[in-house]
C-alpha cells in the first residue's frame, strides 16, 4: 500500500487537477478501441497521448508517482505504435485498457480518499493511502511484455522504425510543432488564470499579514507554495513553446525571476527568518514584475520586460541573508502528521464537486436568449386579455393565462440559474485595496489601517468589471485627502492610526457598497464659498442650497478644494467621472460628511445589468418606463395643494417639501395640466434628494429587459435605453437621476 502525503493549501490544486484528468480520462477508452481498427491515424494517436501526457503532468507536478508512471508507459507505448516500430494488435490494445481501468481508478481513489478529510479548519498535511500498489506493477509488466511482442512481430514482418532507439517519449513529441500548437494556446489560458489568481493573493492577502507580523511562518509558506505554482506554471506553459518564439525568452526570463524569488523564501522559511519591511517592498516588485510579464504574454507584446534588475535585487538579498550566522536562526517545524484514528471523527464535509470553465461570451448569449424569453412571457398576458375583452372568449382567455403563468415559473427560474451563476463575490475587487492603502501610506508618511467587511457579497461580473475603478478612486481619496497626518490627528484628539471601512452589504434587492472614513470630513460651508468663487453657482442660488446638495457639488467637473496637487488626487478632482461611471451601470453615489468625524461615499447598484422591473405610465399619448429601484412611491396630489417659487413647483409630502414637475414639459410633448384636481405622481429619488413626476397615467409593473441606445440617440438626456412590451410596442427607459437633473433646470 502506498501513502501519498498533501499539504492542505495545496489540496485546490490537486482539486484542480482531479477535474483536468476526469475530462481527460472521458472518451479515453472509446478512442483506444478505435485505434484498433485505425492504427495509422496520427490525429487519433495524437489526441490520446495528449491526454495521457496532460495526467502525466499533472500528476508529477503534485506528486503522485504512481499516475505519472502509469501514464508514462502508455506515452511510451503510444509513441512506438506512432513511429511503427510497434504494431497494434488485440493484445496491446487490452494492455493499454487495462491501464486507462487503472488511471481511472486511481483517480476515483484519490477523490474518495479527500471525501473523508474535513479541509475547513485544518493546518500542516494529510496522508493518503493507495491501494493494489501490486495490481499496478502487474498492469506496467503486462503493457510492456505486450509492447515488446508488438515489437518482435514488427520486425520479423521488416516494417520500418528498427533504427530508432528507444526514448522518452515526452519531449519528442512536445518538440514537433504541429502539437505545440495545439497544446500551447490552452495551456497560456490555463498559465495566465492560475497565475494570476496566485498573485493576488500574494499581493493583496499574503503580503498584507506579513507586513503586520514578519513572523507569521504560516503566510511565509502559504507564499512559498504559491510561488512554487507558478513556477510550475510557467514550466509547463514553456515546454508547449516553441524555441524560436518571441514568448519563449520573456517565459525564460520570468522563470529565472520566479526561481531566484522561491530560493530567497526557502532560505527565509527554512532558516526561520524575519519578513523583514525592505523584503516586503521587494515581494511587491516582483508581484509587479510577474503581473507585466503575464500582461505581456496575455497580449503578445514583449517590450521593457527587463528582469535584470529584478534578479539581481533578489540574488543580493539571497546573498545578505546566507551570510547571517545560522547560530542566530530556528529550523520551522515540519507539517504533522494526522492520528490515524482522527479520520474516523471528521466529517465528510469535503464533497468533490465538478467543474467546467466557461467563456463569459456563452453565459452573455445566453443571458440574452433568456431576456428575449422575458419579453415573450409578457405576451400571453396581452393575448389573454384581448382574447377575453374582443373576442369575448373567456375560457380561452383563462388557459392562456394560465399556461402564461407557467411559462412565467419557468423563465423565472431559468433567469435565476443563469444570475446566479454570473455573480461573483465582491473580494474580488476588495482585495486589490489594502496594496492601494499601503503605497498610499508609504508616500504620504500616514498611518492607515483598512478594514474590509461583506466580502462574500455576490454581485454581477460585468458590475464587478466597472465598478473596480471608481471604487479605487475613492479609496485613493479617503486615504489621500480625507485621513488626516498623525500630528493633526493627534492634535483633534484622534487615535494616531486612521481607520477606513469598506463594506459592502445586500439590501432591497440592490448591493451597498460604503467607503467610510473617520479624516477631516467635509465642509460644505467651504464648498459653498469654493463653488461661487470658481463661477459655478452665484451668491443668492448658493444660499438656497442644502447642506447635502452643498457637499454633491464635488461631483461637478472640475470642482477641488485640494490646497496642493500631489500623486493621489485630492477630494473633487476626477469625481464627475466617478459618479458618471457608475451612473453608467445604473448605479448610484451618495456622501454622509461631518466636519472632523469623517466621510462615508454610499455606492447603490443593482445586481445585475440584463432584467429590471419597472412602472409603466403613460403621458400624452406615449409609454414609458419607470425602473423601480428608484420608485419612492407613487401618491395622488391635489392640484391645489402644488405652491410655485421663482417659477418651480413644490409640494408639502409627509413632512417633506419636494419638487414636482410634468414629465411632458421635460421631455417637451407638452405643457402642465392645470384642469385636473387630482394628479398622479411618481415620486423618484436619485439617493440624496427626491422629486414628484407628474404623469397622465399609471399603468402597471412589468419586467424589462433593457435595450442600449447608439448613435446620436444615447446622447438624449433623461433616457437610458428602450424595451418591448408583451403587445410588441416599443418604448423608453426614464433615466430617473437625469430626470431629476432636468426638472430642476
Amino acid at each position: 500500500m502506498m501513502s501519498r502525503g498533501f499539504y492542505l493549501a495545496d489540496i485546490d490544486l490537486v482539486k484542480m487537477f482531479i477535474d483536468e484528468w476526469t475530462r481527460c480520462l472521458e472518451g479515453l477508452e472509446k478512442e483506444i478501441l478505435k485505434l484498433e481498427v485505425h492504427s495509422d491515424d496520427i490525429e487519433l494517436l495524437n489526441d490520446i497521448f495528449r491526454r495521457v501526457h496532460s495526467i502525466k503532468g499533472g500528476s508529477s507536478f503534485v506528486g503522485l508517482s504512481g499516475i505519472a508512471k502509469l501514464s508514462h508507459e502508455i506515452e511510451f507505448t503510444l509513441d512506438a505504435i506512432r513511429k511503427r516500430k510497434a504494431s497494434v494488435n488485440s493484445e496491446l490494445i487490452d494492455s493499454l485498457l487495462l491501464a486507462a481501468d487503472f488511471l481511472n481508478g486511481y483517480i476515483s481513489q484519490l477523490c474518495e480518499r479527500l471525501k473523508e478529510y474535513d479541509l475547513s479548519g485544518e493546518d500542516g498535511a494529510i496522508y493518503i493511502n493507495f491501494e493494489n500498489e501490486r495490481k499496478e506493477e502487474a498492469v506496467l509488466e503486462g503493457l510492456k511484455q505486450a509492447l515488446e511482442k508488438s515489437e518482435k512481430n514488427e520486425k520479423e514482418e521488416g516494417k520500418p522504425g528498427e533504427k530508432e532507439g528507444q526514448e522518452e517519449v515526452g519531449l519528442e513529441i512536445l518538440q514537433t510543432e504541429e502539437f505545440k500548437s495545439r497544446l500551447a494556446e490552452g495551456m497560456k489560458e490555463q498559465f495566465l488564470l492560475e497565475g494570476t489568481e496566485h498573485v493576488e493573493r500574494i499581493e493583496n492577502q499574503l503580503l498584507i499579514q506579513l507586513d503586520k507580523n514578519g513572523n507569521d511562518k504560516e503566510a511565509i509558506n502559504e507564499m512559498f507554495r504559491a510561488i512554487h505554482s507558478i513556477k510550475g506554471g510557467i514550466g509547463i506553459y514553456l515546454a508547449t513553446v516553441l524555441p524560436q518564439s518571441p514568448c519563449y525568452s520573456a517565459l525564460k526570463e520570468l522563470s529565472e525571476v520566479v526561481h531566484a524569488f522561491e530560493s530567497l523564501l526557502a532560505l527565509i522559511r527554512d532558516r526561520g527568518l524575519k519578513f523583514e519591511k525592505n523584503l516586503i517592498d521587494l515581494s511587491y516588485e516582483v508581484m509587479d514584475y510577474l503581473k507585466t510579464s503575464m500582461s505581456a504574454v496575455a497580449s503578445e507584446e514583449y517590450h521593457n520586460l527587463l528582469a535584470a534588475g529584478i534578479l539581481e535585487r533578489i540574488n543580493g538579498y539571497v546573498s545578505y541573508l546566507q551570510s547571517i550566522s545560522d547560530n542566530d536562526t530556528e529550523s520551522p517545524a515540519k507539517p504533522d502528521r494526522l492520528e490515524p484514528g482522527k479520520t474516523a471523527d471528521i466529517q465528510q464535509k469535503n464533497n468533490m464537486t465538478q467543474s467546467i470553465r466557461v467563456s463569459q461570451e456563452k453565459l452573455d448569449k445566453m443571458m440574452n436568449m433568456i431576456s428575449e424569453l422575458l419579453i415573450a412571457k409578457n405576451a400571453f398576458m396581452h393575448i389573454s386579455s384581448r382574447l377575453n375583452l374582443e373576442y369575448d372568449l373567456p375560457e380561452m382567455s383563462k388557459e392562456v393565462k394560465e399556461v402564461g403563468f407557467y411559462i412565467n415559473r419557468i423563465s423565472d427560474e431559468l433567469q435565476n440559474a443563469i444570475m446566479s451563476i454570473r455573480m461573483v463575490e465582491i473580494k474580488t475587487i476588495f482585495q486589490k485595496m489594502p496594496r492601494v492603502i499601503r503605497d498610499i501610506s508609504q508616500s504620504t508618511g500616514k498611518k492607515m489601517e483598512l478594514i474590509m467587511e461583506g466580502e462574500g457579497t455576490e454581485i454581477d461580473k460585468t458590475i464587478i468589471e466597472q465598478i473596480s475603478d471608481p471604487l479605487v478612486h475613492l479609496i485613493r481619496n479617503a486615504a489621500d485627502h480625507g485621513v488626516e497626518a498623525p500630528e493633526e490627528r493627534l492634535s483633534k484628539g484622534k487615535p494616531e492610526v486612521g481607520r477606513i471601512v469598506l463594506r459592502a452589504y445586500n439590501k432591497n434587492k440592490h448591493v451597498y457598497i460604503e467607503i467610510e472614513d473617520d479624516g477631516r470630513g467635509i465642509d460644505a460651508e467651504k464648498l459653498k464659498k469654493k463653488a461661487v468663487e470658481k463661477g459655478f453657482m452665484t451668491e443668492t442660488e448658493a444660499d438656497r442650497m442644502s447642506r447635502g446638495q452643498l457637499i454633491n457639488l464635488i461631483f461637478l467637473p472640475g470642482f477641488s478644494t485640494a490646497k496642493q496637487i500631489t500623486e493621489v488626487s485630492g477630494r473633487g478632482v476626477g469625481m464627475d467621472i466617478v459618479k458618471s461611471n457608475i451612473e453608467r451601470i445604473n448605479g448610484n453615489v451618495t456622501i454622509e460628511s461631518v466636519v472632523d468625524k469623517g466621510t462615508k461615499m454610499i455606492i447603490q447598484l443593482p445586481l445585475t445589468l440584463a432584467v429590471s422591473r419597472g412602472l409603466i405610465v403613460e403621458v400624452s399619448g406615449e409609454t414609458y418606463i419607470f425602473p423601480l429601484e428608484y420608485i419612492v412611491e407613487t401618491v395622488k396630489i391635489n392640484f391645489n395643494n402644488i405652491h410655485r417659487f421663482n417659477e418651480k413647483c413644490f409640494v408639502h409630502l409627509r413632512g417633506d417639501i419636494i419638487g414636482v414637475e410634468w414629465l411632458c414639459r421635460i421631455f417637451l410633448i407638452g405643457e402642465r395640466d392645470t384642469e385636473k384636481e387630482e394628479l398622479n405622481a411618481v415620486i423618484i429619488s436619485n439617493g440624496a434628494e427626491k422629486y414628484a413626476i407628474i404623469v397622465d397615467k399609471l399603468k402597471s409593473e412589468q419586467e424589462f429587459v433593457v435595450k442600449t441606445l447608439d448613435g446620436q440617440l444615447a446622447a438624449i438626456p433623461g433616457i437610458s435605453g428602450s424595451t418591448l412590451l408583451g403587445n410588441g410596442q416599443v418604448v423608453l427607459i426614464v433615466n430617473p437621476v437625469d430626470i431629476i437633473q432636468l426638472a430642476q433646470k
